[in-house]
């Protein structure tokens, strides 16, 4: 069975305590990365959201991540522990690309909440960015934080360094 990560499963070593047999870069055809999902908990609040990672559909594009290959045997206890870690995300079977060309059908978590951020520039979600602040620390070392340890994996995001730029922008933050 495999996992297609895209945010923080990428890097914070949950899969060694399911064992993990493979861990490679994949890419996910037709979805992009998009600060999108309001989180009201973990990194705002109800009246102050932090933009936070979630994928969506984008013909155009193509969503860089990493595809973790687990033993069937491990199948329930590696989805009791996503369906936890992501709760409010449904989890999707889609192919991903490995470096070898073969597709694979990954479990991946895709956010259609209610939680989405709409209608906003990038300016307008750079300012929520800079102002929210939830349980887990401000919305500015979330963002910062993907954007490093996207670069520590080798993935450049558009996304990811577009929003990025409209928060040092808006904030006077200097160049990084």
């Amino acid at each position: 069975m495999w996992i297609f990560g895209y945010g923080s499963l990428m890097w914070d070593g949950w899969e060694a305590t399911f064992d993990c047999k493979c861990r490679e870069r994949a890419v996910l055809t037709g979805y992009a990365r998009s600060f999108t999902k309001a989180s009201i908990k973990n990194w705002g609040t109800k009246f102050t959201p932090g933009p936070t990672l979630r994928v969506i559909a984008d013909a155009k594009s193509e969503c860089h991540g990493v595809a973790f290959e687990f033993d069937e045997s491990r199948r329930q206890d590696v989805l009791a522990y996503l369906r936890k870690r992501e709760g409010g995300f449904s989890e999707v079977s889609i192919d991903v690309a490995l470096p070898s060309g073969e597709r694979v059908p990954a479990t991946t978590f895709v956010y259609a909440g209610t939680n989405i951020i709409l209608g906003k520039t990038d300016e307008d979600i750079a300012r929520m960015v800079l102002r929210a602040r939830g349980t887990d620390g401000a919305a500015l070392d979330y963002v910062l934080d993907c954007k490093t340890n996207l670069k520590s994996v080798g993935i450049a995001d558009a996304a990811v360094d577009k929003l990025w730029d409209a928060v040092r922008r808006v904030g006077g933050l200097p160049a990084s």
